[in-house]
């Protein structure tokens, strides 16, 4: 059993990326990465208490949007209010999502299944 790394997005506003005009900006992010962590926290800018972390890790994750040939944190920081909110919760629900659902195998059957995991206070 796989889990899925690349989940594909449509911005709702599109201000500030290059794509086609009349189009919708579509695009993919891929799950975080330990390293990625690990290079936004040492990044010089990040580290100064700049509030750059998330265009920094999301300049790591995002994959391809627009025309963009290369997404970068530049191109993150021309982003529409909107759309860096919507990828900020985008990418948190991606790899949430993954947290939560377990590849497992019942230890008689040994069929393979996808277990959810619940959280403290959850229902």
């Amino acid at each position: 059993m796989t889990i899925r790394t690349s989940f594909k997005f449509t911005l709702p506003n599109g201000r500030g990326v290059r794509a086609e005009p009349g189009r919708k900006v579509n695009g993919s992010m891929r799950l975080i990465k330990v390293r990625d962590l690990l290079e936004v926290e040492r990044d010089e800018s990040v580290a100064k208490g700049s509030g750059l972390f998330y265009v920094v890790l999301l300049g790591k994750v995002i994959e391809e949007m627009g025309q963009e040939r290369m997404v970068t944190r530049k191109v993150v920081e021309l982003l529409s209010p909107e759309d860096f909110a919507f990828l900020v919760d985008f990418m948190h629900e991606i790899n949430h999502q993954v947290i939560r659902n377990v590849p497992a195998t019942c230890s008689s059957c040994k069929k393979a299944f996808i277990g959810r995991v619940a959280y403290l206070g959850e229902v």
